[in-house]
C-alpha cells in the first residue's frame, strides 16, 4: 500500500503529570505515515483525489493545541483515531516525541500503529461513507462523521484556563562589555515582553576563567507564560541581539549573558547544557543577588532557602561589590 507521510510536525500543548506541565505549553513533534492508494490522484492530477496532508496537519494542530492530557499515550491514541475517523485512512503509524524530557536523550515518546478496525463498529461504517482522504470540513465527511458522546473522550482539563497561567522565573544577567547599557537594554526588553520585572541590586565581579574587564551581575525575576525551552530560546535571541556570538562557548567577554536559574520549582534537563536549576549557584555573583530578591525561596534540589544557602557560602563575609546602578 502507498503511504502519505507528515514528518516533524511541531505543535505546542499542555501535556504531563507535573503541576508546571499543567500550566506551561510544551513543544511536541509528530511523525505520521498514512496508508493511501495514490494511484487515483496520480491518474487524475487533481488535489481533490488526494489525502490532503495539509488538512490533516491543520486538524491535528487545532486538536492538539486545545488538548490537555496527562499522558503522551493518550494524546497519541486520540490523534490516531481522529485521523482514521475523519480522513478515511485505512491504516497509520504515528510517532509522538516529547523533546528534553529525559537527560541525555534528544526526545522520548511513543510510536503506535492503528487501523480502521480499531474504531468502534458504528464509526467504521460511518467513516467508509466518505471517500478516503476527505477532510473533516467537507460536506461528504460532515454527512459521514459520527459525533461521540462526551463520555467517550478523555476530558480536557480546563485547557483554556491553564494556558493563561505563568511560572515565576529567576534569571541571571551579566555583562562586561558596555555593561550598564546592555543590562538596562536587556531589562527593558524583558519588561516589554513579560510585563513587571523585579531586579536585584547590581554587583561588580572580576572575570572568571579569563582575563577581561569586570562584570556587572544582577538577577531579574519575572512571570513566564511560555515553556522553559521556549524561554531559553527567547533569551538566546536577546543575547544575540546585544552582540553575543553564541558559537563561542569558551570563557570570554560578554556583551550580555542571560541564564534561567530557576523556573518555579521545576527540576529539568533538556537539550545541550540546559539544566534547571542551573548549577551556577556556587558563584557568589549569582547566589547573593538571588538571596537579595527571594530569601525565602526554597531550592527544589537542596531543600533549603536561598538565605540559608548564602549564609553558608564561603564568600558570605566578603560579598561582591554592590554598584549603585538602577536597571
Amino acid at each position: 500500500m502507498d503511504k502519505v507521510f507528515i514528518e516533524g510536525l511541531e505543535i505546542e500543548a499542555l501535556i504531563g503529570v507535573y503541576d508546571w506541565e499543567r500550566r506551561i505549553r510544551q513543544p511536541l513533534r509528530f511523525d505520521l505515515e498514512m496508508a493511501f492508494d495514490n494511484r487515483r490522484p496520480a491518474a487524475s492530477d487533481a488535489i481533490a483525489d488526494t489525502l490532503d496532508y495539509k488538512a490533516v496537519s491543520k486538524r491535528l494542530i487545532a486538536f492538539v493545541g486545545e488538548s490537555s492530557y496527562e499522558l503522551v499515550e493518550t494524546l497519541a491514541e486520540q490523534c490516531a483515531l481522529l485521523v482514521l475517523r475523519e480522513f478515511g485512512v485505512e491504516h497509520l503509524k504515528l510517532k509522538l516525541s516529547k523533546p528534553g524530557a529525559v537527560r541525555g536523550a534528544v526526545a522520548v515518546g511513543v510510536m503506535i500503529e492503528r487501523s480502521r478496525a480499531d474504531l468502534p463498529p458504528d464509526e467504521q461504517v460511518a467513516s467508509e461513507a466518505a471517500p478516503p482522504g476527505t477532510p473533516a470540513s467537507s460536506p461528504a465527511a460532515a454527512r459521514a462523521r459520527v459525533v461521540l458522546p462526551a463520555a467517550a473522550m478523555p476530558a480536557r482539563r480546563g485547557a483554556n484556563r491553564l494556558r493563561k497561567a505563568t511560572s515565576r522565573c529567576y534569571l541571571s544577567l551579566g555583562s562586561n562589555i558596555e555593561p550598564e547599557q546592555n543590562l538596562r537594554s536587556a531589562v527593558a526588553a524583558l519588561r516589554e515582553r513579560f510585563g513587571e520585572v523585579q531586579v536585584s541590586p547590581v554587583y561588580r565581579t572580576a572575570a572568571v576563567g579569563f582575563q577581561g574587564p569586570d562584570f556587572l551581575n544582577a538577577i531579574a525575576v519575572l512571570d513566564s507564560d511560555i515553556h522553559p525551552f521556549a524561554l531559553n530560546d527567547w533569551l538566546h535571541a536577546l543575547e544575540i541581539a546585544h552582540g553575543r556570538d553564541r558559537r563561542d562557548a569558551s570563557y570570554s567577554n560578554r556583551p550580555l549573558d542571560v541564564d534561567i536559574i530557576y523556573f518555579g520549582e521545576l527540576v529539568l534537563d533538556g537539550p545541550g547544557d540546559f539544566q534547571l536549576p542551573r548549577p551556577e549557584l556556587h558563584h557568589a555573583f549569582v547566589l547573593k543577588p538571588l538571596a537579595d530578591v527571594a530569601p525565602d525561596f526554597v531550592d527544589p534540589i537542596r531543600g533549603v532557602t536561598l538565605a540559608r544557602l548564602w549564609a553558608a557560602h564561603p564568600e558570605h563575609d566578603s560579598p561582591p561589590q554592590q554598584v549603585d546602578i538602577e536597571l
